[in-house]
């Protein structure tokens, strides 16, 4: 076996003992519910022909130990059913062939579900949650050797070796290929796999190497619609590496391509039960969402520039580490110099390949979110331009030169994996030095600092388990609760978003995670804010990415002492009440007692304050609703309505009610508190 068949083995082999093994540092991500369920189901479905549950035993709730990868749990392990935490009775085939409207595809919910059956449900090998994800890492792993063996056989093992190691520790890759398994990691995988089995066969004209470009597209456009971007990157390279003359010899060969295209669109169909029944309409509600994530979302207009939209470019350019920045840069403009005289055009493809990710999300009308996690395809290529970068650098120099070279460089990516290292597992929060790290970022506000989409969760949920007295009570702040599996939950602990008090304090546990914007989200966000202390913190560049608060009073920031204030003036007219303080004051709530006798139930209604009776602003959320204080139900409710203030400065409190003849402006008795 040659040198660099045992790299590329080497490479996948120990991306993939490190990923496996680190994966119960991670946290599930935000949109597993989405994803998991639906695999579970169509998977259960093309394996049984059942379209519902009936068939398997009632799920048994259990603890498993969130620290764990094995199945760890306070059952004894051979009552651990084959059944998944996900086989959910309320998320059946029939279900999602009902209810679906549109969405990302799930043929990676189908394959991480086989993942699922065979290390959780069969091997028992790794713990139910936890085995969904081998799914990415496996992916991940693989790319990682692609890279390595794609760029040491066209410019050398050393460039090589620095692009495979430049994708296994970006920040972004390694993080997510942990737990972004049913889309962005495999959608960035399979687009990879099929550029390099697209090249190989127009290269080679083998017929093995067309139908696996089909099989890849049909992987790809059952994962995500990302992959339909594809053809801006394949027809310029072909047109380049054939040129005019070249497309008319090679018709049957670009006729076999758009076989195997076809092949790739049947596979997307056959994996979506839901489409089966209305082809056309169902296709067009999909693309209908992509378009709405894609183009109809409000823009930062901070970040356009010309009609350009910056923040991709801006993003990238802060979050990848310097080293892996600096050579990619270098390894470009190498390849510019070099594009005349490379008869393949390797290098104009990669280019491409970086290029159209990211444009299409600066055009203008186009919009991104939540960081660059959507257009990871990039990723790869601009690992390919560090290794071609170092691999140039590499070769300008003789025997002893390209020891100093290779030295200086792996010990830069010591000092980078080191970071890597001290940050781990957060590592898809990282900001490089140019911004100076998570703390210039949160500095400056730069949009979605310190979001890990979920990730973090697993650490708070194990810091409760080891330290949160017997039967306590734990909610989120604001998520919801299949953001977390419950299963991670210590059995004894009651867990549930209704435990939310707010002002009351009754010592419930919060976990939240905090990042660019969640200061003021909610009531409940603000609340936390001003008047808890964390008792545990997970911090990033001495920044807080997710946050425990235990609602009490020994844990209070300041004073929260509230008195009744006197003479409170109220008026009515047709759109609702208005409070009349006095003087402006430090608000702490408003009581309200009505009479429920002749009158319509509230459909609709808002809280606004003003300091002077003209410039009024809206309290968080609507009426009638549980938004603020979960614990006290909704409000208004059975007669009495209580609305939670902070310590505003206010003078007016003013409440718009729908109908007009609403039960609460029937006031009985009330009572404005301040803050003393």
């Amino acid at each position: 076996m040659d040198k660099r068949k045992i790299i590329t083995i080497v490479f996948f082999g120990v991306f993939l003992i490190v990923g496996i093994f680190t994966l119960p540092h991670y946290g599930i991500n935000w949109d597993t519910i989405n994803h998991l369920p639906r695999g579970q189901a169509f998977l259960h479905f093309f394996l049984t022909g059942n379209k519902d549950y009936s068939d398997l035993p009632a799920f048994i709730p259990y603890w498993q130990n969130p620290k764990s990868l094995s199945i760890n749990t306070n059952i004894p392990e051979h009552k651990i059913l084959n059944r998944s935490f996900y086989q959910s009775d309320a998320t059946t085939t029939q279900w999602f062939i009902e209810h679906e409207t549109g969405g990302h595809p799930p043929l990676s919910d189908i394959f991480s579900s086989i993942f699922n059956r065979i290390f959780f449900g069969q091997l028992k090998l790794i713990n139910d949650i936890d085995s969904y994800r081998v799914y990415g890492i496996f992916l991940a792993a693989s790319l990682v050797s692609l890279v390595f063996w794609w760029v040491s056989g066209r410019f050398g093992i050393f460039a090589g070796l620095i692009a495979a190691l430049s994708l296994s520790s970006y920040p972004l890759f390694f993080s997510e290929a942990h737990f972004n398994t049913e889309k962005d990691i495999p959608e960035t995988v399979f687009w990879s796999f099929l550029i390099f089995s697209f090249w190989k066969a127009l290269t080679t004209k083998m017929n093995k190497w067309i139908v696996l470009t089909g099989l890849f597209f049909g992987f790809a456009l059952g994962t995500k619609f990302n992959i339909l971007f594809i053809p801006f990157v394949l027809i310029p390279w072909t047109f380049f590496y054939l040129g005019f003359k070249g497309l008319q010899k090679n018709i049957r060969l670009i006729a076999k391509f758009f076989l195997s295209f076809l092949l790739g669109f049947l596979i997307f169909f056959a994996s979506w039960p839901y489409l089966w029944a209305d082809p056309i309409e169902r296709i067009g509600k999909v693309v209908g969402y992509y378009r709405n994530i894609g183009i109809t979302q409000k823009q930062d207009f901070n970040f356009i520039i010309l009609g350009i939209n910056s923040y991709p470019l801006q993003w990238i350019t802060y979050t990848t580490p310097l080293i892996i920045l600096f050579l990619s840069i270098f390894g470009i403009l190498v390849s510019l110099r070099r594009l005349r005289n490379d008869q393949d055009k390797l290098s104009l493809l990669f280019l491409i390949w970086l290029l159209i990710p990211i444009v299409r999300v600066t055009i203008p009308q186009s919009t991104i979110y939540g960081g660059v996690r959507q257009i990871m395809e990039y990723i790869p290529a601009l690992c390919i331009f560090a290794g071609i970068g170092a691999g140039f650098l590499f070769g300008m120099f003789k025997e002893k030169g390209k020891l100093v070279v290779a030295s200086f460089l792996i010990l830069l990516f010591i000092f980078h994996l080191g970071k890597i290292v001290s940050i781990h597992p957060n590592e898809n929060v990282y900001f490089n030095e140019l911004i100076n790290g998570l703390l210039g970022a949160k500095e400056r506000q730069f949009p979605s600092w310190g979001n890990n989409f979920g990730a973090a969760y697993r650490q708070g949920v194990i810091w409760i388990n080891d330290n949160a007295p017997k039967q306590s009570s734990v909610a989120l702040v604001r998520e919801l609760m299949p953001n977390i599996p419950t299963l991670w939950f210590r059995p004894d602990l009651d867990v549930s978003n209704r435990f939310r008090s707010g002002f009351t304090r009754r010592g419930e546990y919060i976990i939240g995670l905090t990042y660019q914007g969640t200061k003021d989200y909610s009531y409940f966000d603000a609340y936390l804010e001003k008047f808890i202390k964390p008792v545990y913190e997970v911090k990033v560049d001495d920044v807080a990415i997710l946050q425990i608060w235990k609602n009490s009073n020994e844990n209070l920031k300041i004073s929260a002492d509230e008195e009744v204030i006197d003479n409170v003036a109220l008026t009515k007219n047709e759109l609702g009440v208005t409070f009349d303080v006095g003087a402006i004051k430090k608000i702490s709530r408003l009581e309200i007692d009505y009479n429920e006798k002749n009158c319509s139930p509230l459909n609709s209604g808002l809280v606004e304050i003003s300091t002077d009776g003209k410039i009024y602003h809206q309290q968080w959320g609507f009426l009638p609703g549980q938004w603020r204080i979960a614990a006290l139900k909704e409000q208004p409710r059975e007669g009495h309505f209580i609305e939670p203030f902070l310590g505003q400065e206010v003078k007016f409190i003013r409440l718009i009610l729908l109908p007009q003849d609403t039960c609460l402006k029937n006031i009985l008795e009330y009572k404005v508190f301040n803050f003393r």
